[in-house]
């Protein structure tokens, strides 16, 4: 008996095998992924645009593209024509200060060597945000207890929290509101509950979103702060309006145009 089963073991090693199957990081071409993250506001500023490639398959990181060429051009205001110049690795900002228009449309156009790289977007109104709530919990120490409804039937928007107390400390905090609700973000992991003193200050930005910026962010958030829960969703790629007019070029990252409208709030 012990014969037979040495000898069909042997036979089942001897019958199976195991498909190398081959596989190069050095097969991804990283260098043809191009990020562009970019904003334009109603803020009268220099506007930035950060232009990237991916450093490396293992890697998240990016690294700094130079030396591109960057104009916004709006559908309004006559046609008015904005370009950028780089101010450190990676980073364009307008030459000249403007303010972004609610309703305009407006188009990025980029050249890095022979390839063309565009974005379109739409500045959409914003409404004020509603009073930040916030009450003590824990060691006399404050937390934000409601910014804004997670789900909203119409104009969806973005918040982001800048907090800063005496001491030396800052914290910023991002809340969204979106006209879709999913399994995934009803059963998020638990954050981190920031808490602040008394005599903090609250810089609150709202910014107008429009349905393509919102699909982007829902991605983003899909692939963040969503997942590790019970009920992740499919990982894939995030949305983008960065389109590349050469098919080997790959694209990512958002370019976007927001009202905002700014409160500040001091805690006691």
């Amino acid at each position: 008996m012990k014969l037979i089963f040495a000898i069909a073991v042997l036979a089942l090693f001897l019958t199976s095998c195991v498909h190398e199957i081959p596989f190069s990081v050095d097969d991804i071409d990283t260098n043809a992924v191009v990020v562009v993250e970019g904003t334009i506001t109603n803020e009268f500023l220099n506007h930035p645009v950060y232009i990237s490639r991916l450093s490396e398959y293992k890697d998240t990181s990016r690294v700094p593209l130079s030396n591109a060429r960057l104009v916004a051009v709006t559908s309004s205001d006559n046609g008015a024509t904005y370009y950028y110049k780089e101010t450190s690795a990676g980073l364009y900002t307008s030459v000249e200060k403007f303010v972004g228009v609610t309703g305009n449309t407006y188009y990025l156009h980029i050249e890095i060597d022979s390839i063309v790289i565009s974005a379109k977007t739409t500045m959409l109104p914003v409404t004020p945000p509603e009073k930040i709530k916030y009450s003590r919990k824990k060691n006399d120490f404050f937390s934000i207890d409601y910014v804004a409804d997670s789900y909203v039937k119409e104009n969806p928007a973005k918040y982001v929290l800048n907090l800063s107390w005496e001491t030396g400390n800052m914290a910023t905090l991002y809340y969204y509101s979106l006209t879709t609700t999913d399994i995934a973000q009803l059963f998020a992991p638990k954050m981190q509950t920031t808490y602040f003193p008394d005599g903090t200050q609250i810089i609150e930005r709202k910014y107008s979103i429009d349905k393509d910026y919102e699909i982007y962010l829902r991605s983003l958030l899909a692939e963040t702060v969503w997942t590790g829960g019970y009920f992740d969703e499919a990982h894939g790629n995030l949305h983008t309006n960065i389109t590349s007019d050469n098919p080997s070029v790959k694209t990512a990252g958002y370019f976007s145009a927001s009202t905002v409208y700014i409160d500040t709030v001091r805690v006691y």
